[in-house]
């Protein structure tokens, strides 16, 4: 009998290691609407439930001379990106950054999009990794260190902002 307990709790151990950290989650949000959790492909955003995306996206235009900024150092960029599909300001500023990204030719793959969720955690500890306190926030990352980070606003728009950061660690 005791020896059927202790295969049952290791199976079950086994089991739930087996849980990947990156394990996306679509919960119900409190007022009941969809909400992404976990390391996301931009494709998700383009669904009905969140709409927010694709038409701040369309109706963003960006300014041209940040542009050139950007995309002269885009080959060389990574950039950790951290919002809530919950958050207002992530509806207004992250369709602006994928915009800029496709603008200045920052593919999905130099793109890591976390979604978290209300408490701004994630299931694989990057929120903790890189001391997420308000969404969103876009890391900037240039030979494997982070070079700066938009936080929660811009300044003055995501392309000026952005051109900053590169032109100040240039």
């Amino acid at each position: 009998m005791r020896l059927r307990s202790y295969i049952a709790i290791a199976a079950l151990l086994l089991l739930a290691s087996c849980t990947p950290k990156h394990a996306l989650m679509i919960i119900k949000d409190k007022d009941g609407s969809r909400m992404i959790v976990g390391t996301a492909q931009r494709s998700m955003l383009h669904d009905a439930a969140f709409s927010w995306f694709d038409r701040g996206y369309s109706a963003y235009k960006p300014t041209t001379a940040p542009l050139a900024v950007i995309r002269g150092q885009a080959p060389t960029l990574h950039i950790e990106v951290f919002g809530g599909t919950w958050c207002d300001d992530t509806h207004d500023l992250l369709p602006r950054f994928y915009k800029v990204a496709d603008a200045t030719g920052i593919t999905d793959a130099q793109v890591t999009l976390h979604l978290v969720d209300r408490d701004k955690k994630t299931k694989d500890g990057s929120a903790d990794k890189y001391h997420i306190t308000n969404v969103p926030t876009f890391v900037v990352i240039k030979a494997g260190k982070e070079i700066g980070r938009i936080t929660e606003s811009v300044k003055k728009s995501v392309e000026a902002d952005l051109a900053e950061i590169l032109t100040d660690k240039d």
